[in-house]
C-alpha cells in the first residue's frame, strides 16, 4: 500500500470513527445554502452478459429539480455500503453494457447516462434531470446495503476528526437510503430491494 492510499484509509477511518461516535453535525433542518428537489427510485439488481463473463449490478434512477433560483451546477457522487462496510462507488468497474441493459430496461426518454447528468441544472420543472446511477455487485449475498447519495446540496461542515494533528474534514449533506438484507442477489430478477429509512446526513 503506498502513502497516498495509506493517507487516505486514515483519514476516512478518523471520519468513520467520528460518525459512529455521534460527533459529526446534523444537517440542518431548512437547510441554508441551496439544495434540489430530489427523488429517488428504487434500488434493483439486473445480470448482463459483458466480455469479463455475467456480472451483477445494482441500479436505481434520480430525478433532480431545481427551484433555489438560481442556476446551479450539479455533480452527484453515490456509494454503496454493504452489511460489511466494504465500499462501491457508483459508476466503478461498470462497463458500457450494464449501462446500456439498464437504460433499455428502464425505457425513459428522459433519462441520462451517469456522465450526462453532470454539469449546469437551470431552474424549474422544466430543467430537471433524471439521471441513471449503477454500482457493481461483487458479492451476491452482501447484507442489509445503505446508498449515500451527494452532490444535491451546497451544506458542507468543517470538522476535525479525533486525533492529534488530524486535519480537517468537509462533510457535505448527503442523502441516506437504508435497505434490508436482500439475501442472495442472484436470485432476485429485478425485485426492488425493501427501503427501510430515508433521511439526510452529513458525510
Amino acid at each position: 500500500m503506498n502513502l497516498l492510499r495509506f493517507g487516505v484509509l486514515v483519514v476516512v477511518l478518523a471520519v468513520a470513527c467520528l460518525l459512529a461516535g455521534g460527533l459529526a453535525p446534523q444537517p440542518d433542518a431548512l437547510s441554508r445554502r441551496w439544495m434540489l428537489d430530489t427523488t429517488f427510485g428504487p434500488l434493483r439488481v439486473l445480470s448482463v452478459e459483458t466480455p469479463a463473463g455475467p456480472r451483477a449490478f445494482y441500479y436505481m434512477t434520480f430525478k433532480a429539480v431545481n427551484n433555489s433560483g438560481r442556476e446551479q451546477v450539479l455533480a452527484p457522487s453515490f456509494e454503496l455500503v454493504d452489511g460489511d462496510g466494504v465500499i462501491t462507488r457508483a459508476g466503478r468497474d461498470v462497463p458500457s453494457e450494464a449501462v446500456a441493459a439498464a437504460m433499455a430496461r428502464l425505457n425513459n426518454p428522459l433519462l441520462q447516462d451517469p456522465i450526462s447528468t453532470i454539469g449546469p441544472i437551470g431552474t424549474g420543472i422544466e430543467n430537471a434531470k433524471e439521471g441513471l446511477v449503477l454500482f457493481a455487485a461483487e458479492d451476491l449475498t452482501p447484507g442489509p446495503v445503505t446508498v449515500y447519495a451527494a452532490g444535491f446540496s451546497g451544506e458542507t461542515a468543517l470538522v476535525r476528526p479525533p486525533g492529534e494533528g488530524a486535519r480537517l474534514v468537509i462533510l457535505r449533506r448527503t442523502r441516506e437510503l437504508r435497505f434490508n438484507d436482500p439475501g442472495d442477489l442472484g436470485g432476485r430478477r429485478d425485485v426492488p430491494l425493501d427501503l427501510v429509512e430515508s433521511g439526510w446526513v452529513m458525510r
